[in-house]
């Protein structure tokens, strides 16, 4: 159940924390306009449905313990290369925010698919309400982070921040996730 809890909490937390703040970082950062902040920021969000569809084709093959190790490691990439890069220019942050969209929203799919699975029915629906519930506690902090840390004009300890958590999340998953790919519910959680 903490792995559970906390690969949703990262998960979310950093999908959120990104999403949440691009409108205004584009607009007070970079000084685009409204629609063509709120375009960028849809983009990013379209390229995270591509991850979603991704996911769904391939995780049978990949694995749901190595599907979400490696999305949350990509995730962790992309915005460290941001938050190194100090958020140069608005089109590198739609760039690298977009891929980093992809890796979460896969993630995130693949949590829905594989948290029923590592429990066993007595304690399934307890357990996926631990993961929902610390999904909503990621939803909830991430913005708040992010808004605290970019408050200081800090972009690239934003990014950095949030590629630390995403980090954290692809290593807990490496060290503590079952993988449940082709073996029967029974198998998994006796």
């Amino acid at each position: 159940m903490l792995v559970v809890g906390l690969l949703w909490f990262t998960g979310h937390f950093v999908n959120y924390g990104i999403t949440s703040w691009l409108p205004t970082i584009y607009g007070t950062r970079f000084h685009l306009g409204l629609s063509t902040a709120l375009l960028y920021s849809t983009v990013t969000n379209c390229a995270g449905l591509l991850g979603c569809l991704i996911v769904a084709l391939t995780v049978d093959r990949v694995g749901r313990r190595n599907t979400v190790v490696r999305c949350l490691a990509a995730a962790a990439l992309c915005p460290l290369l941001l938050g190194l890069s100090a958020a140069g220019t608005s089109v590198g942050v739609l760039v690298w925010t977009s891929l980093a969209a992809v890796f979460l929203f896969g993630c995130n799919i693949c949590l829905y698919l594989c948290t029923p699975e590592l429990f066993p029915t007595r304690i399934r629906a307890l357990g996926t309400s631990v993961g929902g519930a610390m999904n909503r506690l990621g939803i909830a902090l991430g913005p708040i982070v992010v808004g605290a840390v970019y408050a200081g004009d800090a972009i690239g300890t934003v990014f950095v921040t949030l590629a630390a958590l995403a980090l954290v999340g692809s290593l807990t998953a490496a060290a503590g996730a079952k993988e449940t790919s082709g073996r029967s519910l029974e198998e998994v959680a006796p």
